[in-house]
């Protein structure tokens, strides 16, 4: 051919295989005439079309020696080329020992030598595929017709017009060629109508991503949204799901994005996938403008979705560094002057901030009143604000007043749910009297001389949310904090009407009599954790940037005496910031109370939410500058960020001896306060903007848990997590366990394992453990057995946790049809449920047997065993999976294709990627985009 520089030819814009024709000129396989023109539909010579396979193919492999054509001179033109093809395979010349070069090559000699020389095995029954694609079969010479079904399996046969019409005898052009080494070097281009057997495509390759389908959905993902289509490739719920699972048991797991939008129209339109070309185009250019724009706001980085709250989140946050020192204080109106005025509360900020503060904690909730106006008291109880302020907005003041020197103000709510101290329940009570919380006896709650409102009562629950979102909503704050008292109940409390009958109808039996019975402890502190994620939600909803404080009391005392399970609230990422009242009058008891958090209680990146509280005066108590300087600088030895001075006046006693130790030591150097690094370190991010979702086989609503992560649901249980730690909902969204388990595994027979600390055991559909966790790793059960790993050794227990194969494999996997993979010694075998090793350990790899075969892996090549361990599908692929609907997936070379169990190609490599077979589709990957095939071959 002669050689043109321009791909724009002007006589193939309009014709089929233009396609093709540019991506081989791209790749300086073919050219055009000096003219720009390239004619197409001229014919191609057997010299011509040598010297295309020998640019297209230049990496072929010899095969044979070189044979001397008589009529092809060694100052032919296209010698060379002929002598490199013809010792690949792709000609043999004719039997006279001629070549023919300037004889029109066939379409039907063509696909001869492109099967030959690609070394395709023919096929050795070739009718029945020949009849099934092919109109004029009795024109395809005998010897030709075992290639050309091997090029009809490989899609290497390109027909134009008409794709059941083969014209084998007709004179190949120059267009069809071109088409023909396209489909040989799996170059895009080729018009899927003109290519025979193209009938398997089921759902046209339109998708960014695809699953397989279960229950007759598959997801798929149209730029950055996910939908579900049916088996016919229609849209049952549109691409409109920021996350989305697979459906199980009849429903499927969705994540949405709110900003704004409708969350209640999910279900779809009813459009076809084959429509969606039109949004695979818009879905790209938005794609790109929000990656465009997000990178922007990160620093140029875009990221991607994520599906599920995976361990690697957590990674993340333990690699973020700890925020800047906080450096905190309480304000109270106990014993200090700072409320009395505006003057004095300047004077108080500007002497923090000068002695390195970065944070003040204002009480605004204090023996029954508030410290700002509030429009709930006034309606609920006739007082709008401590009558010490009439006419005064000290909250506000103080915020102003700490703004001017860049302090952050995060009000304290003092008193939570108590409601008085030593006035038999005061003004609140006296209005709400059945809002009092009661003891065993029948009597006010009273602990240290606090009377107490009944914190699980919804109302007063909503009270107290309720002046904390009045603050929230109209004051510039950095964030809210509870304490001792919020949340938080004495544990003698619980034995009114209504806990009492709640605790009946949940166990068929009365509360235990003793107030600290391990049960009705945890059960009630259980309650004040709900009522905490509710607040903590409700808090976000409104302002995600707010920083969610708690002063609790050390656990487990606090546990033990007020129902303050902050271990838990730790564990589910319920708090910004904590900081433990380590109020201690000596340096030793303080250390201890840091040591036994740091070693015992919270993991690395759960401590970088505590700033504990110090003590520095309590009535005639003051810390001495040693101590407290001591107890600083231990914290930041133990990874602590800061601390919490109580209180402000300890500061200003002896003349600021104090601040000024602070001020020429440990707060030398200021540090301003910085709530986004704070916030960066929660869950936040997963508690707002979005929701989860569980939807039927239509779009429609199911249920609507509120967790940071879900999972789909196996045998009527789902996984979910909270902050850290995971636990098991059923499909109405109640938990069947507590939130406690550090690693979670969904359910399979009956049993599902869970990891606490760094053991494994398992629990039961009920949440109840069944075998203790003992196991340094484990797999889930399959078949009666599950493998379990004890220190480098595994073995397999039963479902009560007896051995059944005691310790002896460097590696186990699950059974599947009654044996499982196992290694040893580096190599891999199976053996049986008694541990009998019935294939020898001889593979490199190993899979699970399926429908009777295994992958296994000799050197670098992949095979398929029977389950007697013969080779039954010698190793000749690349890569390999097990046998679903007859059919498995192999890979040879870049592509994928699928095998019968003969180990015959039945689906040429001809995809980028691929998946199993279920309910008769795959998906498949082609280039960019994910379609379906059909299985034609499953005669089950």
């Amino acid at each position: 051919m002669t050689n043109s520089t321009d791909s724009s030819f002007a006589d193939i814009q309009t014709h089929w295989a233009k396609d093709s024709i540019h991506q081989l000129f791209s790749r300086q396989i073919i050219s055009g005439y000096p003219d720009g023109s390239f004619r197409p539909n001229n014919s191609v010579t057997r010299a011509e079309f040598a010297a295309i396979l020998n640019k297209a193919f230049p990496q072929a492999t010899p095969v044979r020696d070189a044979i001397n054509f008589r009529d092809v001179p060694a100052n032919h033109w296209a010698n060379s080329a002929i002598q490199t093809v013809t010792r690949a395979g792709f000609f043999s010349g004719y039997p006279n020992g001629t070549f023919r070069p300037n004889q029109p090559i066939p379409r039907v000699q063509a696909l001869v030598a492109l099967v030959s020389g690609l070394q395709y095995d023919r096929d050795p029954n070739p009718n029945p595929i020949l009849q099934q694609y092919y109109d004029d079969t009795a024109a395809i010479p005998n010897y030709a017709r075992g290639a050309i079904a091997t090029a009809t399996r490989q899609f290497l046969v390109v027909n134009y017009p008409d794709v059941r019409h083969l014209h084998p005898n007709r004179n190949a052009t120059r267009g069809e060629v071109a088409a023909l080494i396209s489909r040989a070097l799996k170059l895009p281009g080729v018009p899927r109508q003109y290519i025979p057997g193209w009938d398997i495509i089921a759902i046209e390759p339109l998708f960014d991503q695809a699953d397989s389908f279960t229950q007759e959905r598959a997801r798929v993902k149209l730029g950055n949204k996910w939908g579900y289509i049916d088996q016919a490739g229609t849209f049952v719920v549109d691409p409109q799901l920021d996350e989305a699972e697979p459906f199980s048991e009849g429903i499927a797991l969705v994540r949405l994005q709110q900003n704004g939008v409708d969350l209640s129209w999910v279900r779809s339109r009813h459009f076809s996938a084959r429509s969606a070309k039109a949004l695979t185009t818009n879905a790209q250019k938005a794609e790109g403008r929000g990656q465009r724009a997000e990178g922007k706001e990160k620093g140029g980085k875009v990221e991607g979705n994520n599906n599920d709250l995976k361990e690697h989140d957590i990674t993340q946050q333990q690699n973020r560094f700890l925020s800047p020192e906080i450096r905190g204080v309480w304000l109270t109106t106990t014993d200090s002057q700072v409320f009395s005025s505006p003057k004095n509360m300047a004077e108080a900020m500007d002497f923090l901030a000068n002695t390195g503060f970065n944070l003040v904690f204002p009480v605004v909730w204090n023996n029954g009143a508030t410290l700002y106006p509030s429009r709930l008291m006034r309606d609920t109880m006739g007082l709008e604000i401590d009558p010490r302020f009439t006419g005064r907005d000290p909250l506000a003041e103080l915020i102003q007043a700490a703004k001017n020197v860049g302090l952050a103000v995060i009000p304290w709510f003092e008193y939570g749910f108590a409601c008085s101290y030593n006035q038999k329940g005061g003004r609140l009570l006296a209005q709400k009297p059945d809002w009092a919380a009661r003891d065993r006896q029948g009597n006010l709650l009273t602990k240290n001389n606090f009377e107490w409102l009944n914190a699980f009562d919804p109302q007063v629950q909503n009270f107290i949310i309720g002046l904390i979102l009045e603050v929230i909503q109209n004051y510039d704050i950095a964030g809210i904090q509870g304490d001792d008292r919020l949340p938080a109940l004495p544990s003698e409390g619980g034995y009114d009407s209504q806990t009492v009958q709640r605790y009946i109808q949940q166990f068929n039996q009365e509360p235990p009599r003793n107030p600290k019975d391990a049960q009705w402890l945890q059960w009630r502190a259980d309650l004040l954790t709900d009522f905490l994620t509710r607040l903590y939600r409700q808090v976000v909803t409104i302002n995600p940037e707010l920083i969610i404080s708690i002063a609790p009391s050390p656990y487990p005392w606090g546990f033990q005496e007020y129902l303050q399970d902050n271990q838990a609230w730790a564990d589910q990422g319920l708090i910004d910031m904590m900081h433990p009242q380590f109020y201690r009058r000596d340096f030793a008891s303080y250390k201890q109370l840091v040591d036994r958090l740091v070693n015992d209680q919270l993991s690395p990146v759960q401590l970088s939410t505590v700033i504990p509280g110090i003590l520095i005066k309590s009535g005639s108590y003051r810390i001495s500058s040693q101590d407290l300087v001591q107890a600083i600088e231990y914290n930041r030895d133990r990874g602590l960020a800061g601390e919490v001075l109580f209180f402000y006046e300890g500061l200003r006693q002896d003349n600021d001896t104090l601040a000024k130790a602070l001020r020429s030591h440990v707060y030398a150097q200021s540090v301003p306060f910085n709530t986004a690094q704070v916030k960066a370190q929660g869950f936040t991010h997963r508690r707002v903007g979005a929701e989860y979702r569980y939807i039927d086989r239509f779009g429609n609503l199911v249920t609507q848990p509120e967790f940071d992560w879900l999972d789909s649901f196996q045998e009527e249980r789902a996984r979910v997590r909270m902050g850290y730690k995971y636990g098991y909902i059923d499909k109405t969204g109640h938990l069947i366990t507590r939130l406690e388990f550090d690693q979670a595994d969904q359910f399979a027979e009956g049993l599902a394992r869970v990891k606490v600390g760094s053991r494994y055991g398992y629990i039961d559909l009920s949440g109840q453990s069944v075998i203790s966790p003992q196991f340094d790793q484990t797999t889930r059960f399959s078949e009666g057995l599950a493998a379990v790993k004890v220190e480098d050794q595994w073995g397999y227990i039963d479902k009560i946790g007896q051995w059944v194969i005691p310790t002896q494999f460097d590696q186990a996997e699950l059974f599947s049809e009654g044996l499982a993979a196992v290694q040893l010694a580096g190599k891999y075998g199976y053996c049986d449920s008694s541990g009998q090793l019935v294939i020898p350990a001889n593979f490199d790899a190993a899979g699970s047997f399926a429908q009777g075969l295994a992958p296994v892996q000799l050197g670098d090549r992949w095979g398929y065993i029977n389950s007697t361990g013969e080779l039954v599908i010698e190793p000749q692929f690349d890569a390999a999976q097990p046998f679903s609907q007859e059919l498995a997936a192999v890979k040879i070379g870049s592509f994928w294709g699928y095998i019968n169990k003969k180990g015959e190609q039945v689906i040429s490599p001809e995809f980028d990627q691929v998946r199993s077979f279920s309910d008769g589709l795959a998906p498949i990957q082609m280039g960019k985009r994910w379609g379906y095939i059909r299985n034609l071959f499953d005669k089950s």
